[in-house]
């Protein structure tokens, strides 16, 4: 019986975004008869054991090791990489890539591989410099869209940079959707982690500008998040009145439900990676409105499968929100199209598929490096530099 090849997905274990992508492939991979996979996390302070529960209910591998400080990590991973022994390590996320690849490189690891999940981090000159140095050994460097790609290729990185956007399991939200969005009983939800990156900010204040007009639409707020920065958001939303508008929710248990029972979806980012939560949306069926963010805009086509305002915009979002819930069947084309559009091209079986085409043919080399890449999965599409 052929060996089967091990493929290890490092990850942080705050259970962000880039956490459910490597979720899902730990998970996708694991179902393959030739693959053995393993999720390995960085221990986080929301690192709970609520969370781990989850991933064992679903009878997800993982390992858990330090997050106290950098070296320790690297040495936790190197050993357990010995002890492993991964064909191939995907490292996640920043600065999870870089301690990743370190560790891969002392274990002697024969294939690593980056996924950059965000357009904007916190790279200084010396993490930057270690990046590129790691580079040279890394097989791909993966952007979940075409706005980290550009950053990707802005660093001139020495591995092939490709860019494989992130997906949603887009029957589940599908399935608990099916009212048009004149039906639905809510008008606005954002479903995202309270943090200065996200602004909320932008959305009060456009309620705020709604408001002085007598228009008084609901809106909730999903996400968990800085209590600091929820603070600052719940006291504007005070100062404007709105008091009575607006409802927080720091657990998500059912936003499939939660979307599905609302018209209009807002995304007021300043940047993102490409954006879980409105992909979901768009699966959902909402009318999705986002900023013009990296990761954001480039989900939606403006007046055509939803809307995008200029980041910071509040008056135009009102003017956004006003005109979608003054008569919302008019406006069920949007949804239907982001819909449709999520569903052929960011269902994550797509993407799944995607990472298997890339990775597999490291070690079984079956496929050809220069042909592989040509799979079109949509926008964007795994194209090579």
């Amino acid at each position: 019986m052929a060996q089967k090849i091990r493929i290890m997905q490092f990850v942080t274990g705050g259970f962000s975004g880039a956490t459910s992508v490597a979720i899902d492939l730990t998970h996708a991979f694991g179902q393959l008869e030739n693959v053995e996979s393993l999720l390995v996390l960085r221990r986080k302070k929301s690192t709970t054991s609520n969370k781990l529960a989850t991933l064992e209910q679903r009878g997800i591998p993982y390992a858990l090791i330090s997050g106290v400080a950098h070296a320790i990590t690297v040495y936790q991973l190197v050993k357990l990489c010995r002890k492993w022994k991964p064909d191939i390590l995907v490292a996640h996320g920043f600065p999870e890539h870089i301690l990743g690849r370190w560790a891969g490189l002392f274990a002697q690891v024969p294939h690593w591989v980056q996924v950059e999940h965000n357009s904007r981090e916190r790279y200084t000159s010396w993490k930057l410099w270690q990046s590129r140095f790691l580079s040279k050994k890394t097989r791909y460097s993966v952007g979940v869209s075409e706005g980290v790609t550009e950053v990707l290729r802005s660093q001139r990185l020495f591995s092939r940079i490709v860019a494989i956007p992130n997906g949603v399991d887009t029957d589940k939200f599908v399935r608990h959707s099916q009212n048009t969005i004149g039906q639905r009983p809510k008008d606005l939800i954002m479903v995202a982690r309270f943090a200065k990156s996200k602004d909320q900010i932008t959305l009060i204040q456009a309620l705020g500008l709604l408001k002085a007009q007598g228009i008084c639409p609901n809106l909730s707020f999903f996400g968990g998040g800085s209590s600091r920065y929820l603070k600052k958001v719940k006291e504007l939303a005070a100062r404007y009145s709105l008091e009575s508008q607006v409802s927080f929710c720091t657990h998500t248990p059912n936003v499939d439900q939660e979307l599905a029972a609302h018209k209009i979806f807002v995304m007021s980012s300043f940047y993102e990676g490409l954006n879980l939560s409105v992909l979901e949306a768009m699966a959902s069926g909402c009318v999705v409105v986002g900023s013009d963010a990296v990761g954001v805009r480039e989900l939606i086509r403006d007046g055509d499968d939803g809307f995008v305002f200029k980041i910071g915009d509040s008056e135009r979002l009102a003017n956004i929100i006003e005109s979608i819930l003054a008569a919302p069947e008019n406006f069920q084309s949007f949804a239907d199209k982001a819909r449709l559009k999520a569903q052929q091209f960011y269902d994550k079986k797509h993407v799944n598929q995607a990472y298997q085409d890339l990775l597999l043919p490291l070690v079984t080399g079956r496929v050809n490096d220069e042909n592989h890449m040509t799979r079109d999965i949509g926008q964007p599409s795994a194209q090579a530099r």
